[in-house]
């Protein structure tokens, strides 16, 4: 495997890449890499190594299907060229070819998403977020695009304290920011107009898996009936779930958590989360803002994922 390769496996495991959206460009990335890279002599060479290495991307982090939805199309349609008996190189530029298309289209996607979940926020409104989500920081700085006044408050997001990264965005695009504690998430919440939070990964059923304490934060929100909408392009569907099979939730290092704790002391470390879809008012998506319950009908049409043949 190419070293580049090997080092954005390494990145994305340690969570040096994070971030949903983040990790699926970068394994396209990585993909096209290997392309380029490649020594096979042959289309079934070709074809084999390109599958390790999308197995060894999406192996690299347990909960995030849009990687793995991206990566298992660009293995599929590397599969039906090398049927057609093509050269390596041909392989390569067509996957190369592929994967730029992919990411133009992530971003023409993402732009849509942007547009309408900005569409959302009222003006003078408070905007309650938790964790880092390139999605739903992009929500808010077209929000700020179109002008319009609010404050956003986020969440420290411990023990990685993702929400750093969400403050830092969101003040560079001069937007009025707060970064709380998690614990204050009810106490904000009594003057909150609205929470947009991100997204890992989207069930059959619409629930949500995302950091842990979104779902604390979905229901604080029902609770003082404050709208929760979560940023979701309709490629982070999780096509498994359909067929009864859990999304993982992956649990980190206790060490992240309390390193060199008292040994009697059990530490736990869960990344992710389930929120349940009626705690959620709706998804924004690059299809407009819709509810949980339509998700999966228009994830599994843009992925082309056929469940009766």
């Amino acid at each position: 495997m190419h070293k580049d390769v090997e080092r954005i496996v390494r990145d994305i495991k340690s969570l040096k890449i994070q971030g949903a959206r983040n990790v699926a460009r970068e394994s396209i990335n990585a993909l096209a890499m290997a392309a380029k890279s490649s020594k096979a002599r042959s289309a079934a060479a070709f074809r084999r190594e390109i599958s390790a290495v999308a197995y060894a991307l999406s192996s690299s982090r347990p909960t995030e299907p849009m990687m793995r939805n991206l990566l298992d199309e660009a293995v599929r349609q590397v599969g039906e060229d090398a049927k057609k008996q093509r050269s390596v190189a041909a392989l390569a530029r067509l996957l190369v070819a592929r994967g730029n298309a992919t990411l133009a289209k992530m971003d023409a996607d993402a732009k849509k998403l942007a547009t309408y979940g900005a569409k959302l926020i009222p003006d003078g409104a408070l905007v309650l977020t938790h964790c880092h989500s390139s999605s739903s920081t992009r929500v808010m700085i077209e929000a700020k695009r179109m002008r319009k006044e609010f404050s956003v408050v986020c969440f420290e997001t411990r023990p990685r304290f993702q929400g750093r990264t969400t403050a830092t965005e969101l003040a560079e695009a001069g937007i009025d920011v707060t970064l709380t504690v998690d614990g204050g998430m009810n106490l904000f919440m009594k003057k909150a107009d609205i929470v947009i939070v991100g997204a890992d990964s989207v069930t059959s059923r619409g629930d949500l898996i995302n950091k842990i304490g979104t779902a604390t934060l979905a229901h604080i929100a029902r609770m003082n009936d404050v709208s929760f909408y979560s940023a979701a392009e309709l490629a982070k569907y999780s096509p498994m779930t359909i067929f009864g099979t859990r999304e993982k939730i992956e649990e980190r290092d206790p060490a992240e958590v309390w390193d060199k704790a008292p040994k009697r002391v059990r530490i736990r470390n869960p990344a992710f989360e389930a929120t349940a879809a009626k705690y959620i008012n709706g998804y924004i998506t690059e299809a407009g803002v819709i509810p949980p319950q339509s998700f999966f009908t228009l994830a599994t049409q843009k992925l082309g994922i056929k469940l009766y043949e």
